[in-house]
């Protein structure tokens, strides 16, 4: 199974608009505002941020899903287009003998 980072990297090779991942953390001024911020204001950012990438990864997975569902559709396809072609020139090769 593929990680999220594998993932995102296949799509982006494809040429797939992927979302860059959230920041992991505030910027060193926001983070450093007030020295006495409560443990509990700070959790609940963790679990924003948590949340935030849990979002990212979900939307990556369902990305790769939508990108794996339309290569393999096109892969059907151009096996049937083969499979059409092969005959045809077969029913070609058949008629002119």
């Amino acid at each position: 199974m593929l990680t999220t980072d594998q993932k995102e990297t296949i799509l982006r090779r494809a040429g797939v608009a992927v979302p860059a991942f959230p920041s992991r953390r505030p910027s060193d001024q926001q983070q450093h505002q007030s020295e006495a911020e409560p443990i509990l204001k700070a959790n609940m950012q963790a679990d924003g941020r948590q949340k935030t990438a849990e979002q990212w990864a979900r939307t990556i997975d369902v990305l790769f899903v939508e990108y794996s569902a339309a290569r393999a559709a096109r892969s059907l396809r151009d096996a049937e287009e083969a499979r059409q072609l092969g005959a045809l020139r077969h029913a070609a090769d058949g008629s002119t003998a």
